[in-house]
């Protein structure tokens, strides 16, 4: 699941508790060949542990009492759909099928799974590493476009809440005027000067005003004006 890893792996900074899938993903995959059943059952536990995750942080009122008590099947239709109400980036023929595949891999790992439902020696049925490669593939593909989903989704998300909370905060700060603090500004762009057409005190100004208010009340070679 390399890829699936990757993509945890290059958004981990803002989601490092998604790191905990990676061991789970390598789990899969130490298991394709040698114990198939285990494998596809590691599947089904991928699908249901991120789908559960993703509708906790789109969903303020999900309780994970309630999706702990859920199966596999509903829980990625409901994450999917989510998504897809967040941003139209999940097709209603695609929600059925990751719902159609999550059925399946739960059936082949209540008939089949060597962990979750404990088998009586010899097994009746075992899975081949043919259908287990082909589980894990079928996997890693819902697993990436999902998790794909839900970083652009969740990243839109938090930079209107950052704006928001941005513009509740500059709410409390004194009103200045950018052009009735001349001396501030001059200081500010001969101390930081920028190449281009792009001023400090003007960016610091419009893009950090809190910084901006900040410096101009501490720098005592400058008097605020209003």
């Amino acid at each position: 699941m390399k890829q699936a890893v990757e993509l945890i792996v290059l958004n981990a900074d803002q989601y490092p508790e998604f790191r905990y899938y990676i061991s789970i993903m390598k789990k899969a995959e130490s298991n394709r060949s040698n114990q198939p059943d285990i494998c596809i059952e590691t599947c089904k536990s991928l699908l249901e542990g991120i789908s559960k995750s993703i509708i906790e942080r789109l969903d303020s009122k999900a309780v994970r009492k309630e999706l702990d008590k859920s199966e596999v099947g509903p829980l990625i239709k409901q994450a999917a759909r989510l998504l897809k109400k967040a941003d139209n980036v999940i097709e209603d023929d695609f929600v059925s099928r990751c719902s159609s595949l999550a059925y399946a891999l739960a059936t082949l790992r209540n008939e089949r799974g060597d962990i979750s439902h404990g088998k009586a020696v010899p097994k009746v049925i075992s899975s081949n590493d043919r259908l287990s490669t082909l589980s894990m593939a079928m996997t890693e593909s819902v697993l990436c476009y999902i998790l794909e989903a839900f970083y652009s989704v969740d990243a839109e998300r938090r930079k209107v809440t950052d704006e928001l909370v941005f513009e509740e905060q500059k709410s409390d700060l004194p009103i200045l005027s950018y052009d009735n603090n001349s001396d501030f500004n001059d200081w500010l762009d001969e101390k930081y000067p920028l190449e281009g057409r792009l001023i400090y005190s003007k960016a610091l100004y419009e893009l950090y005003y809190e910084d901006y208010v900040v410096q101009l009340e501490s720098c005592p070679r400058q008097s605020k004006r209003s």
